[in-house]
């Protein structure tokens, strides 16, 4: 599943994921299919590769699959790092001029063995040699991308210099949206020709919604609650008693009348109107592009739990991650004057599912999306020797806050692509993989307590006791 950064798996069954992990966990051969120019020529668009565990620990140079912001992503290993008693790795498709952001090992979920094009079976070469000068290439296209960005850095500096210098001693002006209804605040930039010369001037729309205009026989006019294209023909109008012919343009000075409160976990940039505080509304804005252009969320914003409250009182709870990978409006809303944003860290809410028993790597996996049994699984280093595949116990909990108990035949679920029958999990829900066959809530949290108490706080055990 090789693609270009800007068009990394646009379309990849959600489903078809913990299905795809599942089967690397337990020792399986997977086929995924190629999308994208970023591994050319070793892979192409339209290829299929075949998929194996790894042996051992990941290789430099090899060709791997692995999960990259949410997508899964086929290039080549091409750096290992130590952050914080952590290994890093970075991948780097072939013909692109930097490598990806850095991931965990668990993100890094099998080999590319052999690629299948136009029915014919090509074996990947992973020895050393070969590793060694994909490495070469690797780096040799790094070394290219640096000299091309440097040079766009110049460019750039040079034309904000001409543009400081240009724009200093005049104002900036905008054509406002059609729809667009000036408000108290806003300063906006008239000019009439009368057919001979060209007067121009500045109008600040008033606490009152009037703006002055230094012309006999008007003085101010109301301009509050109205479109550009009203205020030009409530003008134009008036003007016909003064002038044979008149031509106006209307165009806006500055934004203020219509504002939005952001706060919370906002990146700050280089920008002056980037991070937490009260940004003008320019037109018809989406809740996404907002966020984007004033410095987009920060590393450790919860963007599953966006509150947006309206000035009439009106709560919202919003989901950026379906706004933006599923295109779902509902949760990417129009913004509205006078409305707040709030986008709340990730240690202020609890989206956390327990795994425990007979798993390799047993402990807290946090739900960034939504996500099944088979997911969790897999993400806690699939099942040990010893693990009861065919009763896997999910404990949840209802709106009250008493507990019920799943049983899942994890076997039959994956084995027999049965994936409708995965069980979908939220915050709080502890799976279980026992040794043995569990069919009771107390002898199921008599075997956590002590799991549960050595990994964190036990305070969800308090609800499920209700």
């Amino acid at each position: 599943m090789s693609a270009t950064r800007d068009d990394r798996l646009p379309e990849v069954a959600r489903e078809a994921a913990p299905v795809l992990e599942a089967l690397l966990v337990i020792g399986g051969v997977a086929c995924v299919p190629v999308r994208g120019a970023s591994m050319r020529p070793t892979l192409r668009d339209g290829d299929r590769v075949l998929v194996e565990p790894f042996l051992g620990l990941p290789c430099l140079g090899q060709i791997v699959l692995a999960r990259v912001a949410g997508l899964f992503v086929v290039h080549r290993l091409v750096a290992v790092e130590l952050s914080g008693g952590r290994r890093l790795y970075r991948l780097q498709g072939e013909a692109e001029p930097g490598p990806d952001g850095a991931v965990l090992r668990e993100d890094l979920l099998g080999r590319i063995v052999t690629v299948m094009r136009q029915g014919r079976r090509i074996e990947i070469d992973d020895g050393p040699h070969a590793r060694r000068w994909a490495l070469r290439r690797c780096a040799l296209r790094r070394r290219r991308g640096r000299l091309v960005r440097g040079a766009a850095i110049l460019l750039l500096a040079a034309l904000c210099l001409l543009g400081w210098a240009s724009a200093g001693d005049q104002d900036a002006t905008l054509a406002p949206a059609p729809e667009y209804r000036f408000a108290a605040g806003d300063v906006l930039s008239l000019r009439i020709w009368d057919g001979q010369k060209i007067d121009e001037m500045k109008l600040t729309v008033q606490s009152d919604g009037e703006a002055f205009l230094p012309i006999k026989g008007i003085g101010s006019l109301k301009v509050a609650g109205k479109t550009a294209g009203d205020v030009k023909q409530e003008i134009e109008t008036q003007l016909t008693g003064i002038y044979k012919e008149t031509y106006l343009e209307l165009l806006i000075t500055k934004y203020g009348g219509h504002r939005v409160s952001l706060m919370g976990e906002v990146r700050t940039t280089s920008r002056n109107d980037s991070g937490p505080g009260e940004w003008p509304l320019q037109g018809s804005t989406r809740l996404v592009t907002f966020l984007s252009f004033h410095g987009g969320p920060s590393q450790d914003a919860d963007l599953m739990r966006i509150q947006l409250t309206r000035r009439s009182g009106e709560r919202k709870e919003l989901n950026l991650y379906r706004a933006v990978f599923q295109g779902i409006q509902e949760d990417d809303p129009e913004l509205e004057s006078g409305d707040l944003v709030f986008v709340p860290s990730l240690s202020m809410g609890n989206r956390k599912v327990y795994v425990l028993g007979e798993v390799n790597t047993p402990g807290v996996v946090n739900i960034l999306d939504k996500m099944g049994l088979v997911e969790a699984i897999a993400r806690a280093g699939g099942f040990t020797r010893g693990g009861y595949m065919k009763g896997v116990v999910v404990v949840k909990r209802g709106p009250g806050g008493q507990a019920s108990l799943q049983v899942a035949n994890f076997k039959e679920l994956v084995h027999e692509a049965k994936m409708a029958a995965d069980i979908p999990l939220q915050p709080g829900d502890i799976v279980f993989v026992p040794r043995r066959a569990i069919v009771t809530l107390q002898e199921v949290f008599s075997i956590i307590n002590p799991a549960l108490g050595a990994i964190e706080s036990a305070y969800i055990i308090e609800n499920f006791r209700k």
